[in-house]
């Protein structure tokens, strides 16, 4: 493959230039064969808006969708965060959480114009209240979540008749009238996962599959114990959103060490993938200059998988990132392919590192230069995929606002 950093294509996205209202950015999603890229935003006189602009596959916008490419939707009197959405025949059925009133705001767009379908719900809109969840036993059991924390990302979708909506550490799952789906987690959310008593916070919620079938999620995060020390977690729960007890001890696979690794702490989980019938997770563990993104592999039962990398989990330094984060993982053949950049505070562009491992976690030389690629200087990416472009396999970078592509 060619590895040249000359080899990289970058795609800065047609967006229009309303301004950002989201707590953690996104990037576009690419759904039948447009990206779609959303954020929370404000008009010209103040009321709060959801942008949506839809793009082709090389970054340009649809022109017939709404204005020149974007609708604005108005949001029912606040902030609508964690825009979600699934293709419901000709119309997008779409979702956002309403954090200051702790409601759910669900409507219907035409997917070829952007139109809204006001016919639907009243005026446009379905708002539902959170639900209580069952296994909350007091208000103190759901702390309230501000700023990017408890954050979950960009929750899983599939094409079974549901929408589910992120919501601040977790999912709710929603039928194709916009009505909760009360077969999930018996009142349709399901928020955290509990150990000991207590709430755990998640940053991410992933597919967890039986075979090929959708088999329920993944959620995990950290646990904070004590100060500032925190805990990395995954629990696993079917796609009624029950527990899975025998997943790891009760339901959550839990540590305050990462295996081998006794000397760092404050270790969080940040995504799990599901590949080769084994669960991947990745993260970062230590803080300040010692800050290191992290790879670990468990069974699917949620016990260690002793034959990648002997139990341990992997550690990722470059000499020219003084702090490093995992930020994704993706399946490449029998191996992964594995996205690591730098944490800066001053520098918004740096280069982007992505490993391959091989089945047995070891780094494949034969990969790129010495087993890495390193990018250009690039804003933060959030996704690292391999796909089919053009007839030709491809690495694909997303960010909120570009699209970076390097042939396989």
């Amino acid at each position: 493959m060619i590895s040249k950093q000359e080899a990289w294509t970058r795609i800065d996205l047609q967006l229009p230039d309303d301004i950002r209202n989201e707590i953690v950015y996104r990037p576009p999603y690419l759904v039948e064969g447009f990206f779609y890229s959303c954020w929370a935003s404000r008009d010209r006189q103040g009321e709060p808006t959801t942008v949506v602009t839809k793009l082709t596959p090389d970054g340009r916008t649809v022109e017939a969708f709404g204005d020149n490419g974007t609708v604005r939707i108005p949001m029912p009197g606040e902030w609508g965060d964690y825009f979600c959405f699934v293709v419901d025949g000709e119309h997008l059925l779409c979702g956002v959480a309403l954090r200051s009133s702790d409601n759910f705001a669900i409507f219907r767009l035409n997917k070829a114009s952007g139109a809204m379908d006001i016919d639907f719900g009243h005026q446009g809109y379905k708002i539902h209240p959170y639900p209580v969840e069952p296994d909350d036993t007091s208000e103190a059991a759901q702390p309230r979540l501000d700023g990017a924390e408890g954050y979950a990302g960009s929750v899983p979708q599939f094409p079974d008749g549901k929408l589910r909506q992120m919501v601040d550490s977790g999912l709710a799952q929603f039928d194709m009238q916009g009505n909760l789906d009360t077969s999930f987690n018996e009142v349709g959310m399901r928020r955290h996962f509990r150990w000991q008593g207590r709430a755990l916070q998640t940053l991410a919620v992933n597919a967890r599959y039986r075979g090929t079938e959708h088999a329920g999620f993944h959620y995990c995060g950290a646990h904070r114990v004590g100060g500032d020390e925190t805990q990395a977690w995954v629990g696993a729960c079917d796609k009624n959103g029950a527990v899975l007890s025998g997943f790891a001890e009760q339901g959550v696979w839990m540590v305050k060490r990462l295996p081998g690794h006794p000397d760092l702490a404050y270790i969080a989980v940040h995504a799990t993938t599901q590949a080769h019938d084994r669960l991947y997770l990745t993260g970062n563990a230590g803080t300040g200059t010692n800050q290191s993104g992290f790879v670990h592999c468990l069974k699917l039962d949620g016990t260690v998988d002793n034959r990648f990398n002997d139990g341990q989990a992997i550690i990722f330094k470059r000499p020219e990132f003084e702090r490093t984060i995992a930020f994704a993982l993706t399946p490449h053949g029998s191996g992964v392919l594995v996205g690591c950049r730098a944490v800066s505070p001053i520098e918004d562009q740096m280069p982007i590192a992505i490993v391959r491992l091989d089945e047995n976690g070891h780094v494949d030389t034969a990969f790129g230069d010495q087993g890495w690629l390193i990018t250009p200087e690039y804003p933060e990416p959030y996704t690292l995929l391999t796909l089919t472009y053009e007839d030709q396999e491809i690495i694909e970078l997303r960010g909120k606002e570009f699209i970076a592509r390097h042939p396989l």
